[in-house]
């Protein structure tokens, strides 16, 4: 079925969940009383494609090698329960930079949010210098790449070392250029790195294998035999074919399991080094301390839980990401963040820091308070919405629990899942239809219905 055909058939069949309206406000939020002016600061925003938070030292994982992410962690704010509006990844971008969900209804990137204005563009009308460095903001699509990973020697291919410092240092070079030439002028940037060596196929140097043991690469955490009353869907019907692009879409011996997880950490480790630089250089700049930097990914990624690969998932590995802020004068060092909060925050967050007016098209709330008090009350819940073949699911989590819509767009069939992520954090026993929870399923239906606006 072509996607077009089948987003029609969605539209159709899940007539019953509207759309919230629209956020209107075209003015900056108040930010709490004693919060130091940051509106006359630059911006660098760092985003990783598919960095999983559990793959990231500072998020607790003592395997993967991430010197210069955890370094900056201890200058910084970091977000414990940051959640991505959709874990498909050009959608995702889409509304990371234009603070508007996926419609429900909907969900391509030309479709839900076309004409929106992206935060580069709201930047630009205010006198900021915008660079993009890699992917644009808008989130251009993605050729489909038909190598096989079943392993390490095929999930990761080899960059030299050669490539890799001219890789480095081209961003450095290129990031110490713009600095000096927005110093001469005077006049404030928006910089946006982007890095996507975290697609398929993993591509690295050898040195970052090297920092690895396979042999004490743990075994992929929530095995398919321990799910318990999971719907197929929410598994992707066991399909990795489209992540991996294997011509056995069966399940991975240990082996391989353990090589593709190795090759992945490995290539964390390689962006890790590339942010490095782009940090020290900032660092030597004069505007180091005049600039917040964020950096972030678009959708989290699975390493083999419930045994899958990648993202396109509504679990807690594909939808969480990664969010550490730094805004010099405003958030102290080693500062942890526990409430919730989603990509489709950044742009007002942004706007507000920078006295900068938050367009009448959002819907995303500003978490600014939140970096000069992290502790204060926020919001209730996180929302994402995934396509899958011929099915639309919609989730909403909040700090103990996730629940999740699966709609057909050819039949009337729906599925459910309900976890307690604070018994089951892997979310592998699925209790929609046991009768005690049936309080819990209400509650959190009704407020998936309601929609984002009923959680804020």
């Amino acid at each position: 079925m072509k996607r077009r055909v089948f987003l029609k058939g969605c539209a159709a069949s899940l007539a019953g969940f509207a759309r919230p309206s629209v956020l209107s406000s075209n003015a900056c939020a108040a930010l709490p009383a004693g919060m130091p002016d940051t509106s006359g600061m630059n911006v660098l925003l760092i985003l990783v494609e598919g960095l999983a938070a559990n793959a990231v030292g500072c998020y607790g994982n003592s395997q993967v090698w991430t010197p210069n992410l955890d370094r900056f962690a201890t200058r910084a704010m970091r977000f414990t329960r940051c959640y991505c509006q959709t874990p498909m990844s050009d959608l995702s971008r889409h509304s990371l930079f234009t603070s508007l969900r996926p419609a429900p209804t909907d969900v391509a990137p030309d479709a839900s949010l076309a004409g929106a204005r992206s935060l580069p563009e709201v930047l630009r009308q205010y006198g900021f210098r915008d660079v993009k460095m890699g992917k644009p903001c808008g989130g251009a699509q993605r050729r489909n790449s038909s190598d096989h990973a079943k392993g390490c020697h095929d999930a990761c291919e080899h960059r030299s070392e050669a490539e890799r410092k001219a890789k480095e240092g081209s961003k450095n070079r290129r990031v110490t250029e713009i600095l000096a030439e927005s110093a001469e002028a005077g006049s404030p940037f928006f910089i946006s790195v982007d890095f996507s060596s975290l697609h398929m196929p993993l591509r690295c140097p050898a040195t970052f294998l090297d920092l690895y043991d396979p042999s004490r690469i743990p075994y992929p955490q929530a095995p398919t035999c321990r799910d318990r009353d999971i719907p197929a869907v929410a598994r992707r019907f066991g399909r990795n074919d489209i992540v991996l692009r294997r011509d056995d879409d069966g399940p991975m011996s240990e082996e391989d399991a353990r090589q593709t997880v190795l090759a992945y950490y490995a290539c964390v480790s390689f962006i890790d080094a590339q942010i490095g630089a782009v940090l020290d250089a900032l660092d030597r700049a004069p505007q180091c301390g005049d600039t917040i930097v964020g950096i972030l990914s678009n959708h989290g990624f699975h390493l083999g839980e419930h045994g899958l690969w990648g993202a396109q998932t509504l679990f807690e590995q594909s939808t969480r990401v990664p969010l550490l802020i730094r805004v010099p004068g405003v958030t102290t060092r080693q500062a942890v963040c526990d409430e919730i909060v989603e990509l489709v925050d950044l742009l007002p967050t942004v706007c507000d820091l920078l006295a900068v007016p938050v367009p009448d098209r959002t819907e995303g709330r500003s978490f600014a308070p939140l970096l000069h008090d992290p502790l204060q009350p926020w919001k209730r819940a996180a929302f994402t919405v995934c396509a899958m073949d011929d099915h639309i699911g919609r989730s909403v989590r909040t700090k103990r629990w996730r629940y999740a819509d699966w709609q057909s767009c050819t039949t009337s069939l729906r599925q459910f899942e309900l976890y307690d992520l604070d018994t089951d954090p892997w979310e592998q026993v699925n209790l929609a239809l046991h009768p005690d929870y049936r309080n819990e399923r209400t509650i959190l239906a009704n407020l998936l219905q309601r929609g984002w606006k009923a959680a804020q």
